[in-house]
């Protein structure tokens, strides 16, 4: 070893960690090659604050490499994120044992679990399978809150076995966590929309979390009460999901909604309707109100729309709309042409067009599993402009008015109207469950989507 070699591997440790500070993790990890002293810097808990544990049924390596993190850095961890297949018992085992191991980290501000699925598959049946969620899940969830100095967010990856506990959660975090928690994710997705259990939960609760600011809940739980709760809160994004509606739900009125608005102005509302087929009908009558501060609505496989609630919307939420996704499979028995052309007359107004005119602020259209006229493309892309973000459609699904017309002239049209390259989406790009309803799980199209949400 030369004296310039000996230098290096002996430098101190406040210089070797100021070193590595500029480091990205990939130029950590090969500087720690160079000698047993920068190994060692490698592994300094304040590089390791947040970590991304995965669990994954296609990858064997995930587990042990998490079992390894989880014994070096659980202790000291500031943000958690748990990714796991939750329909592989293996991988929901050892989530659970990241969950057990990080039970003794007081230090843990953020913590995110990410599952592959709505539901857990868990050993045994039946109350053999809830003892499993309420032993090795729920218990070190609930150990957790109750030990964290300073939790700022908590996420339960809109697992619907999660979210039957929602109240014993909100109530455990308003007792430990409402001066801290800012982040709250408790909306869920539902394995039956029309059979799912629900969660005593007291609204009056949230009045004690002074810095919560993204908050999801199913839609169930919303009404003029917890509205009127929220209101003093200030959020900034507030997320609600919609699965089946029960006969005794009170709904929301357009007085509390107004009252929301002016107490949280900046607020965001993001509703989202997951295989909602009874609420899409009553979408534009018992759900939508003209002062919901509504910037973000989806519609996952509902199986139909609900056009007289897009006819709303382009005179509703003309200054806050920013995003409008309309998802279903291209084969659903149900999926049709979202507007036909009139021979007879003039055409009716089609109501994206009339969205994209009346909505200033809209960014992005998600239309799949609809048959749509090329004009219209052409149309909302002319009226949004370089604006639009993002729209997309599948190239199966875009019907051409003329035979003058055809895939070519169309991607110029509306690749000159939005100011960047556009292409329709092919059929390689699009989930399986988008081709056929009985040929993917949706949950692995939804699920991605919701949890990348703000707040994540």
């Amino acid at each position: 070893m030369t004296a310039e070699d000996g230098f290096w591997s002996n430098l101190p440790s406040v210089i070797l960690m100021e070193i590595f500070s500029y480091l990205s993790r990939a130029d950590k990890i090969n500087a720690s090659s160079a000698c047993k002293n920068w190994r060692s810097a490698l592994y300094h808990p304040s590089f390791w604050q947040s970590i991304h544990f995965k669990a994954k049924t296609k990858d064997q390596s995930s587990v042990s490499r998490t079992r390894y993190l989880t014994s070096c850095f659980a202790k000291n961890l500031r943000s958690a994120t748990i990714s796991f297949d939750s329909m592989d018992q293996m991988c929901v085992k050892e989530a659970a044992r990241v969950l057990q191991k990080l039970c003794d980290n007081e230090n843990l501000r953020r913590l995110y679990l990410i599952p592959s699925h709505c539901r857990f598959e868990c050993p045994g049946r039946g109350d053999d399978r809830k003892n499993f969620i309420e032993k090795n899940v729920m218990k070190s969830l609930q150990t957790l809150v109750q030990r964290s100095r300073r939790l700022e967010a908590l996420s339960l990856g809109c697992s619907e076995d999660l979210a039957c506990y929602s109240g014993p959660v909100l109530s455990l975090l308003s007792q430990h966590q409402s001066g801290s928690l800012r982040c709250l994710k408790m909306a869920s997705v539902k394995d039956d929309p029309d059979d799912y259990l629900l969660s005593d939960l007291d609204p009056t609760l949230f009045r004690s979390f002074k810095m919560l600011q993204v908050l999801s809940l199913d839609y169930d739980y919303v009404n003029d009460n917890l509205l009127n709760v929220l209101g003093d809160i200030g959020l900034v994004s507030f997320i609600i999901h919609v699965h089946g509606i029960e006969d005794t739900h009170p709904g929301t009125t357009n007085a509390a909604w107004n009252s929301f608005a002016q107490r949280s102005p900046r607020c965001e509302l993001q509703l989202t309707l997951i295989h909602s087929y009874d609420a899409i009908e009553v979408l534009h009558s018992d759900i939508l109100k003209p002062k919901m501060p509504l910037t973000h609505l989806k519609a996952f496989f509902c199986e139909q729309l609900n056009f007289r609630a897009l006819q709303y919307i382009s005179s509703w939420y003309v200054n806050s709309l920013r995003s409008l996704w309309l998802v279903d499979s291209i084969q659903s028995p149900s999926c049709h042409c979202l507007v036909s052309m009139s021979l007879d007359g003039p055409a009716p107004p089609d109501p994206l067009v009339m969205i994209a005119w009346q909505c200033t602020k809209l960014e992005e259209l998600v239309l799949i599993g609809y048959k749509y006229y090329d004009q219209y493309l052409i149309a909302i892309a002319r009226l949004r402009g370089e604006t639009l973000q993002r729209l997309d459609i599948a190239a199966q699904d875009i019907l051409f008015e003329s035979e003058l017309l055809h895939s070519g002239s169309l991607q110029l049209e509306v690749s000159e109207a939005i100011g960047k390259s556009w292409t329709p989406l092919a059929d390689s790009e699009l989930h399986d469950v988008i081709h056929n309803p009985t040929a993917g799980d949706s949950d692995e199209f939804i699920l991605p989507l919701l949890l990348q949400e703000p707040g994540m």
